[in-house]
């Protein structure tokens, strides 16, 4: 967890690690709640569906844990005698013990009281409860009833129930505060129904809207009520009033991943966004004024499914329209033809020139720039189930299709490997039956030159003298698994996890020899390759490995093996673009997110003094020596122009650290500016003398 500065972004302590917390459960929620006087941050970490949970007190200045207890919520008391102090609220069963356990629908809570010391006082206890929540200043807890249409307020003060909501609704799902404790909302399941109260008047406003999964967040004026609605990829805000509900505005999609929260500022005037991807995006609310409402129907999200082989270009389908579109992956804009018919497959020429879509039952070649041009064949055999189908433009533009086929009413399988000359009109120039398991996949290469079957093995490579494939044998074949095969986007390696050792195997496809030795890793499940890079030889190529239960990307150098990165991401699927300067990472959702990727032949290490910069997120960018001990954290803004000294190769716009009066451990001291520690300490003598 990091602490940074709401204005710049820029990371002010941290990272605060959360050893000891169990985070594997998919529904885990992390909330951070500040002290008053802002050097605290107690953070609680809460499986889905849990009625108990771990916290965990940290002293942000020194960056250490406090301690760590056990409880439903939590909340930081702003206000009163108690300020400081934090109030925690516990399940308890009919013996008065607290529970996890959701089995006995526990219906009384206990709220307890905490110092920064640890010491604990019991303040009060409800029963008959259905929702709970504290309000954010520690003021109040709000309590809504299992048997009554009735949601009450009470006061951590003097543990006193306060004043009584009627609402006309059943099923109360959730309970939320506004960030100034002013305004409270009720939730309803299976239904739209909301209630929103202002605490001031008590006065109740009723309306419909449909929050979806994730909580909303309610921020209350004088003048309006705003309702933050998170939905997959964009952020609804809504304007309440006594007589109406209107979506004023609605944030544009989110192009790295799903969004996981949301957190309006106390004035409403900013809103936090948290992605899947651990992206965190500022709104500045104030400029949003004077925009058009907008409505659900009015998105259109559009999913990548294939770039071209000069990375300019990409083939996009929209969700609203199942046909295919072409876009300049510089910006966005439409090129091409504007009507491609829908298609399993997308395949773009060697040159960029054309594209071939591969449908349920034809293949059509379109030329980009003049999409007058353009021509259809069906390829199949009659009374065929035609499954797996592939297609790949060879260098000289003829055209390759596979597909494994299956006799109507038969359960025999067999594959089918053409290709197809394209000129004025399409010739299939050459056809060859394949032998193949029911669940085996032909494995097609990115440039048509060839492919590989597992079951049983069998692999064809493209000879250009005779314009056939003919069979090929790879090197220790008996491993090509089918386990996370694939390519490497120029098609010139082939990489697959074996079953037999559990090791991951590189060949290259053009001798079918192996490259390097065997690599073991543990629980593998995604496999990348890069190509060979412009003007260098094969060696410089990379594996990229994701392993189960990470969220970490490893690059390894294929014939060395050595370690070349990692990189913190949460995504699934993975693939090296065609030049290997990036790799893209599809996260959930058909989203994208792009690494880049530095010259593996650069060396990043200060031959002087070992000190080695591993830009890897799960470290938090953190400079580091050679016994991986941390020096200091680097912001995430220089993290890829970061130059240290005798570096070979740079990219971008170089900043250089001059680390000749550089400071560490105990020596931070010396850095404090004395003026202004003057300054502080005088001002401390002069609040002292007024307290007393």
């Amino acid at each position: 967890m990091y602490v940074c500065d709401s204005e710049t972004g820029h990371c002010i302590s941290g990272p605060l690690e959360l050893r000891g917390l169990d985070l594997s459960d998919w529904g885990i929620g992390l909330d951070g709640y500040f002290s008053p006087d802002g050097k605290h941050i107690l953070v609680r970490c809460r499986p889905q569906n849990a009625l108990s949970c771990r916290a965990v007190l940290w002293d942000i200045e020194k960056g250490e844990e406090q301690f760590r207890t056990q409880g439903f919520d939590f909340v930081f008391i702003h206000c009163g005698r108690n300020e400081g102090r934090i109030a925690s609220m516990h399940w308890i069963d009919e013996n008065g013990s607290s529970t996890t356990s959701d089995d006995q629908h526990p219906t009384r809570i206990m709220v307890m009281l905490w110092d920064t010391g640890n010491t604990l006082n019991r303040l009060f206890e409800v029963t008959g409860v259905a929702v709970a929540q504290f309000s954010p200043n520690g003021q109040y807890l709000a309590v809504g009833r299992v048997s009554q249409n009735v949601v009450e307020l009470w006061n951590l003060e003097d543990s006193k129930f306060t004043h009584r909501f009627l609402h006309p609704f059943v099923n109360l799902l959730s309970l939320h505060f506004s960030p100034t404790s002013d305004c409270l909302i009720a939730v309803f399941g299976e239904s739209r129904h909301n209630c929103l109260w202002k605490l001031d008047t008590k006065q109740m406003v009723s309306f419909d809207l449909d929050v979806g999964y994730h909580p909303p967040a309610i921020v209350h004026s004088p003048h309006a009520n705003h309702v933050f609605v998170p939905k997959h990829r964009t952020v609804e805000i809504w304007e309440v009033s006594m007589t109406s509900s209107n979506i004023i505005f609605e944030t544009e999609p989110l192009t790295t991943s799903y969004i996981t929260s949301i957190c309006p500022s106390r004035d409403g005037h900013r809103l936090l966004v948290g992605s899947g991807d651990g992206t965190v995006r500022m709104w500045n609310m104030e400029n949003l004024a004077g925009n058009q409402s907008v409505t659900q129907d009015d998105r259109d999200i559009q999913e990548i499914i294939a770039f071209s082989p000069s990375g300019k270009m990409m083939a996009t389908k929209s969700q609203r329209s199942t046909y295919i579109e072409l876009r300049d992956t510089t910006t966005w804009e439409l090129i091409g033809p504007r009507d491609v018919e829908p298609g399993y497959e997308v395949a773009f020429s060697a040159d960029d020139n054309r594209i071939a879509v591969l449908s349920h039952s034809l293949v059509t070649i379109r030329d980009i720039m003049h999409p007058e041009n353009h021509l259809s064949f069906d390829p199949w055999p009659q009374g065929r189930n035609v499954r797996n189908r592939k297609i790949a433009f060879q260098t000289c533009n003829d055209l390759v299709i596979c597909a494994k086929l299956r006799q109507d009413d038969s359960d025999e399988i067999s594959g089918l490997l053409q290709v197809w000359e394209l000129k004025d009109h399409s010739e299939c120039m050459f056809s060859l039956d394949v032998d193949i398991g029911g669940w085996s996949p032909m494995l097609l290469a990115p440039d048509g030159l060839t492919v590989i079957s597992t079951n049983p093995v069998s692999c064809y490579s493209w000879n250009h003298n005779t314009a056939q494939f003919r069979p090929f044998h790879f090197t220790d074949e008996v491993h090509l698994g089918r386990l996370s095969p694939v390519y490497s986007p120029d098609g010139k390696l082939f990489a697959c996890h074996s079953w037999e050792d559990n090791a991951i195997r590189v060949w290259d496809t053009r001798t079918g020899q192996l490259c390097g030795k065997p690599i073991t890793m543990p629980n593998v499940h995604k496999i990348a390759l890069s190509p060979a890079l412009n003007d260098r030889s094969l060696g410089d190529q990379l594996i990229a490995l994701r392993c189960h239960g990470t969220n970490t990307i490893n690059l390894f150098d294929v014939h060395t093996h050595q370690l070349y990165a990692q990189c913190w991401d949460p995504g699934w699927a993975m693939r090296f673009i065609r030049d290997g300067t990036k790799l893209a990472s599809y996260q959930y959702n058909d989203l994208i997110k792009i690494h880049d990727i530095a010259d593996p032949a650069a060396k990043h290490q200060n031959t002087t003094h070992g000190y080695e910069l591993i830009l890897r997120d799960i470290r938090g960018g953190w400079l580091m020596d050679q016994d991986n001990e941390l020096l200091f954290w680097v912001p995430l803004e220089h993290r890829q122009v970061l130059c240290l000294a005798h570096v070979e190769t740079i990219w971008g716009r170089p900043i250089k650290v001059d680390l000749s009066n550089f400071k560490s451990g105990t020596e931070w001291t010396e850095c404090i500016d004395q003026e202004w520690l003057t300054e502080l300490e005088e001002r401390g003598e002069r609040v002292g003398k007024l307290l007393e």
